[in-house]
């Protein structure tokens, strides 16, 4: 296969692990990096925390990292060299432990790392420009908000996301397709985030209607499941592409409104990406890498495989 073939076809395992082969010669002494999507803008920040020497290589989606990292492993032509593969923990059971080693998120996804009331402060410091002490009243305000709104979101989504936590466990269990992608399902079309108030605009029927090959999940099984998701930590379990859309919407309301009706802002917010109508969530993810939390679990595996 040409490289410009290579190129043509992003998602395939195979052209990933042809892309590790024909790199080594050149690359011998890098860490390759296997990711899943776009997730090297969160990653690649860390790991050159330990080495400048990386070679990052993007795989797909989950499957087609696991996929490539089963091409590699076993084959004693690729002992010699540093690996390391990253992958989304999902609703799925953890892949467990691996040799070579693979990191698994100790939450949903990489986006839940992004979040938390923590980071949202940080972006308040670093993105709204506010001051903790000098723009006091303010800072004070937006974290309150931030936080309100998070909760009602987390209760207005809690539904959907046990739904579709059931859902991958049947798969899984059953070795059976879910009839599901959520990938087709637009937010908004099932939560109101406004600045005031995030509403809850479905039901269970409504899941069904929209996804009508879904497979089915009786009712003490999906009660079971929204009782645990009421008690962990939702930002952290909840699925990763609904946490930063969410997180998204209501920077986009907060400017808006510090721009337009200043009904809750007392200032107009200056940041370098206006009035946030032209962010979306890859770019949000590109810029927000700084704040963005690192577990220790990652910690210690870049110290593993750097070394």
């Amino acid at each position: 296969m040409h490289i410009e073939e290579l190129r043509k076809s992003k998602n395939r395992p195979q052209v990933a692990f042809q892309e590790f082969a024909l790199s080594t010669g050149e690359k011998s002494g890098h860490l390759f990096c296997f990711f899943e999507g776009k997730d090297n803008a969160y990653y690649i920040p860390r790991i050159k925390q330990y080495t400048t020497d990386y070679y990052p290589i993007k795989c797909g989606n989950k499957k087609a990292t696991l996929d490539v990292y089963a091409l590699i492993v076993g084959k004693p032509e690729y002992k010699q060299y540093k690996l390391g593969f990253f992958i989304d923990r999902d609703f799925n059971d953890s892949v467990g432990e691996k040799a070579p080693p693979i990191f698994e998120t100790p939450c949903y996804s990489i986006e839940n790392l992004y979040v938390s009331l923590n980071v949202f402060k940080e972006i308040i410091i670093n993105e709204f420009h506010l001051s903790e002490t000098n723009d006091r009243e303010l800072f004070i305000t937006i974290l309150n908000l931030y936080e309100k709104r998070q909760k009602e979101f987390h209760a207005a989504i809690l539904l959907l996301n046990a739904w579709y936590a059931c859902l991958i466990e049947k798969k899984d269990r059953e070795q059976i397709d879910t009839g599901v992608v959520l990938n087709d399902l637009k937010l908004k079309d099932l939560v109101d985030i406004k600045l005031y108030h995030v509403g809850q605009k479905y039901d269970i029927e409504k899941l069904k209607e929209i996804f009508p090959h879904a497979i089915e999940i009786d009712e003490i099984t999906l009660n079971l499941k929204i009782e645990l998701f009421k008690s962990v930590e939702q930002h952290k379990v909840f699925r990763g592409k609904y946490e930063i859309e969410f997180l998204l919407k209501l920077i986009r309301e907060i400017l808006s409104d510090s721009y337009k009706t200043r009904t809750v802002m007392t200032e107009k917010i200056n940041t370098s990406f206006g009035d946030g109508s032209s962010l979306n969530q890859e770019l949000l993810l590109n810029l927000f890498s700084a704040y963005a939390e690192t577990p220790q679990e990652l910690i210690y595996y870049l110290k593993v495989v750097t070394k």
